[in-house]
């Protein structure tokens, strides 16, 4: 069961109190599905700014500018891969090669992990955010003793779950080179500017993995960013129809 609200809704109260009515009678969960424009404009309590050179996207392109044309991508969830599903677009390059982990938060680098450890063949690189590493830090642990040499993880720090409204993590109070060296990774590099990441990259493609870059950016996202025009599904069949070449 489930209701929508949006800004021309009235009795919200009615529509709360029949919520947990149905909740309680059945127990089962109930949905309240809210419309974009239903409530007033947010201000984050806590706001964190940075200075870094770049912003995400700064980082994606220079990235994806520098990885060979048989790479694989598993990207994270929300505006990361967004991004460079645009990209791609903007350079007509295909998407062939990107796996676009929508709507689920944490797992991209599971999803590469499992491609790295079938595909050997092939360079695996996963494009992570902090509160998605955060949300699933146990993945670090299992990627470092499966060990992959073809597994390159890179972690966009921006401190902040952007595409939810930018609130804080704990993205910069801790060190993920360090995690994840004492969970096994082979190398661990942090970068800020795009030479740093450049270098990074070099290192990362000469030594076995996994290997881990954390890019430590500025939050924020073009407002007049897009969303694939492939379905997930399409996504799915077009890096599995790659990957079985």
């Amino acid at each position: 069961p489930y209701e929508i609200i949006n800004s021309t809704s009235d009795n919200i109260e009615g529509k709360i109190e029949n919520a947990c009515k149905v909740m309680n009678e059945m127990s089962c969960p109930f949905a309240l599905v809210i419309s974009e424009g239903t409530f007033e404009e947010y201000s984050l309590v806590k706001n964190i700014e940075t200075n870094f050179p770049m912003k995400r996207e700064d980082a994606i392109k220079i990235i994806l500018d520098n990885l060979s044309k048989e790479a694989v991508i598993v990207s994270t969830t929300g505006k990361a891969s967004r991004e460079v599903f645009e990209y791609r677009e903007k350079n007509q390059q295909g998407h062939q090669n990107d796996f676009l982990t929508v709507g689920s938060m944490g797992h991209c680098s599971q999803i590469a992990l499992g491609i790295a450890m079938k595909k050997k063949d092939k360079q695996v690189y996963v494009l992570d955010g902090d509160g998605a590493v955060i949300m699933q830090m146990g993945s670090l642990s299992i990627t470092g003793t499966r060990a992959p040499e073809n597994f390159r993880h890179i972690i966009l720090n921006n401190g902040a779950h952007d595409s939810v409204g930018g609130q804080p993590t704990a993205g910069f109070e801790i060190d993920f080179t360090e995690i994840a060296r004492a969970c096994g990774y082979e190398l661990t590099i942090k970068a800020e500017t795009g030479e740093q990441v450049k270098d990074a990259l070099v290192k990362m493609k000469q030594t076995g993995g996994p290997c881990l870059l954390e890019v430590r950016v500025n939050k924020g996202a073009r407002k007049d960013l897009g969303r694939p025009t492939l379905t997930p599904a399409e996504n799915k069949k077009s890096i599995m129809k790659f990957l079985s070449k």
